[in-house]
């Protein structure tokens, strides 16, 4: 199942939301990226789940 499709099944109002921040932004927003901005917005308390997606991979050469 698609990441898109699974999101609209889980959780209708949060897509719903980030469509409309997409067509607020006339497509320059990305769905994956409006759909963590929407549901940031619902729901505070997951930024940090949304911080943990764009974190720099650890490349394993620190020292």
């Amino acid at each position: 199942m698609k990441l898109s499709a699974l999101r609209w099944l889980l959780d209708p109002a949060t897509s719903l939301l980030a469509l409309r921040l997409r067509t607020q932004e006339s497509g320059r927003m990305s769905y994956d990226a409006a759909w963590r901005l929407a549901r940031v917005t619902r729901h505070p308390d997951e930024m940090v789940y949304r911080h943990h997606g764009h974190l720099a991979e650890d490349c394993g050469d620190e020292r």
